[in-house]
């Protein structure tokens, strides 16, 4: 009598052919202050970080484990992840969509706090790869509706992820499951890797936070 199949033996074989596992986080930013609708209230913070530590070991526990992340570099979910990734031993890089004045600017500032600071310390220590010199879009890409440069650099960071991964890459989303305040938001990244059939782990901010986020 044939022995029944293990179905993790069958995983971990099918990993071992597609290659190693990259991980490619998006996620909501910090509240700036006097933000009308809350999102990600800052007392929140620890909340967060726990949820996605306990989402990156159970990617790392997976067969193959996780050699590597990538993320932008936002306030909120975004440094979050690269600081979690650091404490457990995962190298990461971290991609802007702008060089930093502009990036900081837009995307980090804002939360108020120590996100600057903490954003310049990744950064001088990670990888650091840089999608356009500003935010007007090339010609071919300019006057396409909702196109701009972030959900740009959502898809630039999908395709790097990919490129390296294959069919072995899991995207850790940090998000309340509702459109964004634009294109480029957390939905679209998310939307765009499941059409690449990429492994999602949604962390859903209406759980997480609870009375912190109205409905």
């Amino acid at each position: 009598m044939s022995a029944i199949p293990d179905p993790e033996d069958d995983e971990r074989r099918t990993t071992e052919k597609r290659g190693p596992r990259v991980l490619l986080f998006t996620g909501h930013m910090i509240d700036a202050p006097g933000r009308e609708k809350p999102r990600f209230p800052p007392d929140q913070e620890g909340t967060a970080r726990q949820a996605i530590r306990k989402a990156v070991e159970g990617e790392r526990n997976r067969p193959g484990g996780v050699p590597s992340g990538i993320a932008g570099g936002a306030s909120g979910g975004d440094i979050l992840f690269h600081e979690v990734c650091a404490e457990l031993g995962i190298p990461t890089r971290l991609y802007l969509a702008l060089p930093r004045d502009p990036f900081i600017e837009a995307s980090v500032a804002p939360a108020g706090g120590d996100w600057v600071g903490r954003f310049d310390r990744l950064a001088a220590k990670l990888p650091v790869r840089v999608l356009a010199e500003s935010a007007e879009l090339p010609g071919e890409f300019a006057g396409k509706g909702d196109y701009d440069i972030w959900q740009r650099t959502n898809l630039w960071m999908l395709h790097e992820a990919l490129a390296e991964g294959g069919e072995n890459v899991t995207l850790i989303a940090l998000w309340n499951g509702r459109e964004g305040d634009g294109p480029g938001g957390t939905g679209d990244l998310v939307e765009r890797a499941r059409e690449r059939h990429a492994r999602t782990v949604i962390l859903d901010t209406k759980q997480l936070f609870g009375e912190s986020v109205p409905p």
